[in-house]
């Protein structure tokens, strides 16, 4: 027999998702006596954010001085469904990384083998997943598009009242004509803002080697959380790298052609056995526009205090942003609504130490981008360090709806990490997710798959060589468009007034922090931060 270990390609992804694939007594569902009660959406949410901040600072202690972008919900998705075939040490490991809550954790004589309720964990993100994927009640979106014809009815008849009220030289009457018009186009825009949904797609796909004995109850588990539709019989034994080409064209075609050549020539092999590619897409128009013309090249300030010029977009007077300030410690500074007209603005931020947040929404407010900005340049640092999914969310709740003048870099983002190697050097690794990337052939260090296989040869036991995630974001006048992807390596042996409004500032002209959330869960989809801009 050969001495190479067996292949298996994970996917996963806010593009490409992949996994390999057996499972020997399905997911891991019924709730042992004595077992915590958990909503499963709930508690993935509060895993995926947990796991997103971890990820967050180890790529930034990996990457110290670079941009970054990534999507924890496709790394997350990816590596739960690698988990479903996980046992013992391998699949304790996993879970702690992951963030899985306790509540997840199975009670009873077989607990040690199998430490958790995978079902649980796969119905959280299902569900999150169709929420992503699903519409607004159709009766209500019909009940609005009825509303919107006839306010634009109602528009062009007022438009040619008024002008026959101005050739008629009818001001009175036209003054009237025209409040009408303006109180027609404002319910317009509010409707239009209901319909006009941001578009996000997840798919799911398992591509498996023709003659290679996936355990029947993984693929079900798997098809029936992640909608699947099955698996794609390929033939990776002979034909490897045409699989390879169908597969990039599968997660092309899925992501808007934004991320191409997940799985370069020469990842997969004769000795590939399954891979299961998840993909996600976003792009959405903001609520509020940027308008173009405000759109010039500033001032944008390193860490180092080096200034380089970049476009930048400006929406004088925001109306739909929420706004915060914070101290240095993360605590709430209270930014007034209104000063009086011989006070210096400037007195109303925060101490240098101090950041500022803002939350800019996206047509249907489902979703939304915050960004986080140090009034310090060189603060980023500071913030990465007390960064907490607790302080996040209070952070978030603090926000205000109120007009702000913001500042935002105009930018398209690349990036590409390693997360984990055979070598033991990856970023999962550092963060504790170990015996998955061990020779499985020694069983007291190995890697422990058993769930992904019917076979009990050794030579077909399975590990994780690499994870490797790419992803893209741009983000315009317009709006947000993102893209990820995570590729999981598996392998087995082969006038002036006595008081005025204070309009607060919001500059992102330096370092920030930014991530793209699902307002209704506080799911975290992307999230990164801009170091220094690129060239245009």
């Amino acid at each position: 027999m050969s001495s190479r270990l067996t292949r298996v390609l994970v996917l996963s992804g806010a593009v490409a998702l992949g996994i390999s694939a057996c499972l020997v007594d399905g997911a891991h569902g019924d709730t042992p006596r004595g077992a915590a009660v958990m909503n499963p959406s709930k508690a993935v949410v509060e895993a995926n954010t947990d796991f997103a901040l971890d990820l967050y600072k180890q790529l930034a202690k990996e990457n110290t001085g670079d941009n970054l972008f990534f999507s924890p919900y496709s790394v997350s998705n990816a590596l739960v469904m690698a988990l479903e075939g996980a046992r013992l040490e391998t699949a304790d490991e996993m879970g702690r990384v992951l963030r899985l809550p306790d509540a997840a954790r199975r009670i009873g004589d077989d607990a040690q083998q199998i430490p958790w309720q995978t079902s649980l964990i796969h119905s959280g993100m299902a569900e999150l997943n169709e929420l992503l994927m699903g519409e607004k009640d159709r009766a209500e979106t019909a009940a609005i598009s009825d509303r919107i014809d006839e306010l634009r009815e109602q528009l062009a008849a007022t438009k040619a009242r008024m002008q026959q009220l101005r050739e008629g030289g009818k001001w009175q009457e036209l003054r009237a004509a025209q409040q009408q018009e303006q109180k027609i186009v404002a319910t317009l825009n509010e409707l239009s803002a209901q319909v006009d949904q941001y578009e996000i797609r997840v798919a799911n796909a398992l591509w498996g080697e023709k003659t290679y004995p996936f355990d029947p109850e993984y693929l079900a588990t798997i098809g029936e959380y992640y909608k699947t539709g099955g698996i794609f019989p390929v033939d990776f034994r002979r034909a490897f790298d045409d699989a390879r080409l169908n597969i990039n064209a599968w997660i092309e075609d899925q992501t808007n052609r934004r991320i191409k050549d997940l799985i370069p020539a020469g990842a997969l092999d004769e000795y590939t056995r399954l891979v299961l590619t998840n993909a996600i897409y976003f792009k959405g128009e903001w609520a509020t526009p940027f308008e173009e013309q405000h759109t010039r090249d500033r001032d944008f300030t390193l860490a180092d205090g080096t200034k380089v010029q970049t476009p930048i977009m400006h929406a004088p007077s925001l109306k739909v942003a929420r706004y915060g300030a914070f101290n240095s410690d993360g605590s709430f500074f209270d930014t007034p609504m209104r000063i009086r007209h011989d006070q210096d603005p400037k007195q109303f931020y925060p101490e240098s130490g101090g950041f500022a947040m803002v939350e800019l929404p996206y047509k249907g407010d489902d979703l939304s981008m915050v960004v986080i900005a140090p009034n310090d340049p060189a603060g980023l640092a500071a913030i990465e360090v007390q960064w907490t999914p607790a302080k996040l969310d209070r952070w978030i709740g603090q926000l205000q709806q109120r007009e702000t003048h913001v500042y935002l870099p105009r930018f398209t983002m690349e990036t590409e990490f390693t997360l984990g190697d055979a070598e033991g050097t990856g970023t999962l690794e550092q963060m504790g997710m170990v015996r998955a990337f061990k020779d499985p052939r020694f069983p007291e260090t190995g890697a422990q798959f058993p769930g992904m296989t019917t076979s009990t040869d050794p030579m077909e036991q399975l590990y994780m060589s690499k994870v490797l995630h790419k992803a893209f974001v741009e983000v315009n006048e317009k709006g947000t468009e993102a893209a990820a992807a995570t590729a999981v390596f598996m392998a087995g042996p082969t006038s002036v007034p006595r008081d005025r409004p204070f309009v607060p500032e919001f500059k992102a002209d330096r370092p920030f922090v930014f991530l793209i959330r699902d307002n209704r869960t506080g799911t975290v989809l992307f999230l990164g931060r801009m170091m220094a801009p690129a060239a245009e």
